[in-house]
């Protein structure tokens, strides 16, 4: 199954998402990398001391008849303030967790710790190692990082323990405000790569946006090649754009001279042949008069709709659309001097066709023409840009003439028809300009005018 055509995307856009996407997550983990060995570094400088009072309380303890003492306590005055969030504790450990106190510091109030059960089973797995753990202190908010450990004192047949612990709530928040300023950082620094690789790739490809720009000036017909300075990358797609500007000039106008050619060798023939039916009396040389003179018409036709179609697909070629315009009117006014017709004249300022004049002339021309031929006493026209596509305009061409029914609009475009026999012409005037207007990728629509007669209105494209 054929898949949908996809939508463009911006080189821009797909740069900068693709630095995005492998940046932002390696900031994120940079951020966790940083709290991480922040926390481990703060939680270490915290246990420090506890180690160092589990150490000396080990070292200061006797056994004496039996009885278990300290030499000297902690020298810390917080051990000596109650509930000061710094605690120590010997005594016996039981299955649960809780510890049955023999000598305790003053600030636990005759309360115990109680230690978690994973706690007590590394305890009683690993004598003589030192564990750090987490427990609830005397104080219900409290929330306790423990250094213990348990021993076998001289003189004793029971294992004691031994535990210092501190609150741990002011460690937390430095770890959690270390965080999210870490956090807050790696997202500054986000927005401002963001920012910056932004700028570093348009700066890269304002060479290309340059080229664009050139290569639409040229279709515009604003300029014949692309011009300007390029980096080394980039040089040899302008050189090319040059080169395939040249091969379709070259082209175009091989097209045009093979065709005149060929009309060139049909005409002469015809002309030789009319002449010939003309002169002679032996044959119907009013048939063959007749024939020939539409053969001729024939190729006259074919000769422009084959130019035109060339024409219609040069590159950098654009006209002034009132200036020709109103050469065809002032041309007109004096060929049909004798109607006395009245021109209403509305060109539009600054409209430029995107095309040859010769073509823009003959469409305009034929209209304005076959417009002089149908009026009563005026005729209307005018030029502006199409509110339904800027990139295009119209010529419109009105008279108050007889018109012609709306079921009869498609015939009168067809090549060599003539709805009325009594006015002079060769019925390929309106299908002239239907195949120039083609050929530009335009259109020819007939309808009734507010005078009511004809009213032709021409859409060709526009130079921007």
């Amino acid at each position: 199954m054929a898949e949908g055509p996809q939508k463009n995307q911006s080189l821009v856009l797909r740069l900068v998402r693709s630095a995005v996407i492998w940046a932002l997550p390696l900031l994120l983990v940079t951020a966790l990398t940083l709290t991480w060995l922040y926390r481990n570094t703060t939680y270490r400088s915290f246990d420090d001391p506890l180690v160092s009072a589990v150490t000396a309380l080990i070292a200061t303890a006797e056994v004496q008849d039996g009885s278990l003492t300290l030499t000297r306590e902690p020298l810390d005055p917080r051990y000596q303030r109650a509930l000061s969030g710094r605690y120590w504790l010997l005594g016996f450990l039981s299955d649960d967790g809780t510890i049955t106190p023999i000598s305790a510091s003053r600030s636990l109030l005759e309360s115990t710790l109680v230690l978690p059960p994973d706690a007590v089973a590394k305890l009683q797995s690993q004598q003589g190692e030192e564990i750090r753990t987490r427990s609830a202190g005397p104080d219900e908010n409290e929330t306790l990082r423990l250094v213990a450990r348990q021993v076998i004192l001289p003189n004793m047949n029971a294992p004691v323990v031994v535990v210092a612990g501190a609150d741990s709530r002011a460690a937390s928040r430095s770890v959690i405000s270390f965080a999210l300023t870490a956090l807050g950082l790696m997202l500054l620094i986000s927005l401002g790569l963001i920012i910056a690789v932004v700028t570093q790739v348009r700066s890269g490809l304002k060479p290309l946006f340059d080229l664009r720009d050139r290569v639409a000036d040229v279709r515009e017909g604003r300029a014949g090649q692309v011009d300007g300075v390029y980096p080394r990358e980039i040089q040899p797609l302008a050189t090319e754009l040059n080169s395939l500007i040249s091969h379709n000039k070259d082209v175009v106008e091989r097209a045009r001279t093979h065709v005149g050619n060929l009309a060139h060798a049909l005409k002469t023939p015809l002309a030789v042949l009319q002449n010939e039916a003309e002169a002679s009396k032996k044959t119907p040389s009013e048939i063959v008069s007749r024939q020939t003179e539409t053969m001729k018409q024939q190729v006259d036709h074919h000769l422009r709709r084959a130019r035109a179609a060339a024409r219609g697909q040069s590159i950098g070629v654009s006209t002034e659309v009132t200036e020709t315009l109103d050469g065809l009117a002032r041309t007109l006014s004096r060929i049909y001097g004798r109607k006395n017709i009245d021109f209403d004249i509305d060109f539009m300022p600054g409209l430029v066709f995107r095309g040859e004049k010769r073509d823009l002339e003959e469409m305009a021309g034929n209209l304005m023409d076959n417009g002089c031929k149908w009026t009563k006493t005026s005729l209307e026209v005018s030029s502006s840009v199409n509110p339904e596509d800027e990139s295009s305009f119209l010529v419109t061409v009105s008279d108050d003439g007889p018109g012609m029914p709306e079921d009869q609009y498609g015939e009168a475009i067809k090549r060599g028809a003539r709805l009325d026999e009594a006015t002079p012409g060769s019925g390929f005037g309106l299908a002239i300009v239907s195949d120039l207007a083609t050929a530009y990728k335009g259109s020819v629509e007939l309808g009734r005018s507010d005078m009511g007669g004809l009213k032709v209105t021409l859409t060709l494209p526009r130079r921007l």
